[in-house]
């Protein structure tokens, strides 16, 4: 049971959840300073920060903690950051609305995506979750804010990253991947096959789905299938959603008469910036809605089946039709198929 906090002394504030006591009494602080103005806490947490220090060390971890901080230092200008777990920051803002904080934390998670830490057997990368939770005009306990913060920044996640239980030298063999996968992206060695849909009753061609493939330097062509798991450990999922997506829609205002899907990850359903890339294409090509087909995996489904029942509704809305890949392989039942009210399986 939580204690009331802001109503102890600094000297009797204790850690709560295994938080340090630097973090609670700002955090007090906080829910003084929410009585005048805007405030809110954000947590973010670097997910494959224990992949790395298994596969790395605990001193390159800590470089890339180091590096990290200065980082969000710099993206939040004013606000104070805390490390406040091994893999956790903590950022609290004053004078920002929920929009601002809301902004701020996509930025964010972009500018670490985006960030690569070079050690000795290549670059590294992260992988982070961000949530926030605002204080309520007039003040909020600290303790119940704290509290639905971690919830929400926990909330879908199953507790391990796939692949955990690998040995340091697979790790590193990962990162080597995922640094050829990234190389191949900014080099422009990326392409898309086009694979013909069949109607079963017709067997008309009734649209393509886009598949991703890889050219290696001396021009070999590779599917990108296997590097696919690794891509989203190492946190490059939402990046190649994005380029995909980017090549299908050029194409379909090109090809005025073509239907094209495109396979969306686990980790781009919650990218704020994928739906973005979405709703700005549609909002310059509105033609090009009905003929963008969107696919998503029933592992998706299965892991959070309001959340993509949501997702859905929101594409559906911009008037894309949706595809579920692999049913019937996996676990997802006619009753959750019915909650989704997907156009294609």
């Amino acid at each position: 049971m939580f204690k009331r906090l802001s109503q102890q002394s600094s000297s009797q504030t204790p850690s709560v959840c295994g938080y340090p006591q630097h973090f609670i009494e700002a955090l007090v602080k906080l829910e003084e300073a929410a009585k005048k103005q805007h405030a809110a806490l954000v947590l973010l947490s670097i997910d494959n920060l224990a992949m790395i220090m298994s596969g790395y060390s605990m001193a390159v971890a800590e470089a890339v903690i180091g590096e990290l901080t200065a980082v969000i230092q710099e993206k939040a200008p004013g606000a104070a950051v805390l490390r406040v777990q091994r893999d956790q920051f903590a950022i609290l803002m004053t004078g920002k609305g929920e929009h601002e904080v809301s902004a701020w934390c996509t930025m964010i998670e972009e500018a670490i995506r985006a960030y690569s830490y070079n050690s000795r057997y290549g670059e590294l990368h992260c992988l982070i979750s961000a949530a926030h939770q605002m204080f309520n005009e007039g003040g909020n306990h600290v303790e119940e804010l704290l509290a639905r913060t971690i919830v929400a920044l926990t909330e879908g996640d199953d507790g391990a990253l796939p692949g955990q239980d690998i040995s340091g030298a697979e790790r590193r063999e990962e990162m080597g991947i995922a640094n050829f996968l990234g190389q191949a992206i900014q080099q422009k060695r990326i392409r898309l096959a086009y694979q013909p849909i069949i109607e079963a009753a017709t067997g008309k061609t009734v649209h393509y789905e886009a598949l991703l493939r890889l050219f290696s330097e001396d021009g070999k062509i590779s599917s990108a299938g296997t590097l696919i798991p690794i891509a989203e450990r190492m946190g490059f999922a939402p990046m190649i959603d994005k380029l995909v997506l980017s090549q299908v829609v050029e194409e379909l205002r090109h090809a005025k008469n073509v239907s094209l899907a495109v396979n969306v990850s686990n980790h781009s359903t919650t990218d704020h910036g994928w739906m973005t890339l979405l709703k700005e294409a549609i909002d310059a090509t509105p033609d090009i809605a009905p003929r963008l087909i969107i696919e998503l995996t029933e592992t998706a489904v299965h892991r959070d089946l309001k959340h993509m029942a949501f997702f859905c509704a929101e594409v559906q809305a911009l008037g894309c039709p949706v595809a579920l890949d692999d049913f019937g392989a996996g676990y997802t039942s006619f009753r959750q198929l019915k909650a989704l009210s997907v156009d294609y399986i």
